[in-house]
C-alpha cells in the first residue's frame, strides 16, 4: 500500500511542475518585451519573447489612394 500512495504522491509533485512551468512559459509569451535593433532601422519594430524567440516586422505607413474611376465626372463648384 505505501507504495501506490508513494506513486501517487510522485505523480502529483511532477504534474504541478509541470504546469508550473506551462504558465511561466505561457506568461513569458504574453508579454513581450520591445527590442531596439539598429541593424533593421526606423521601419522595423522587433520583440523579444521568453528570451529566446525574436520577431521583427515592417512598420508600414499608410498611403492614402485616390479613388479613380474609368469614366470622368464633371465637377460643379458653387459659389
Amino acid at each position: 500500500m505505501t507504495g501506490s500512495t508513494s506513486n501517487r504522491k510522485a505523480l502529483i509533485l511532477i504534474a504541478a511542475t509541470l504546469s508550473g512551468a506551462v504558465v511561466a512559459a505561457c506568461i513569458a509569451l504574453a508579454y513581450p518585451t520591445p527590442v531596439a535593433n539598429p541593424t533593421l532601422g526606423a521601419d522595423w519594430q522587433c520583440r523579444r519573447s521568453a528570451g529566446i524567440v525574436t520577431t521583427c516586422h515592417r512598420i508600414s505607413r499608410v498611403v492614402p489612394s485616390v479613388n479613380r474611376s474609368s469614366t470622368p465626372r464633371a465637377v460643379t463648384l458653387r459659389v
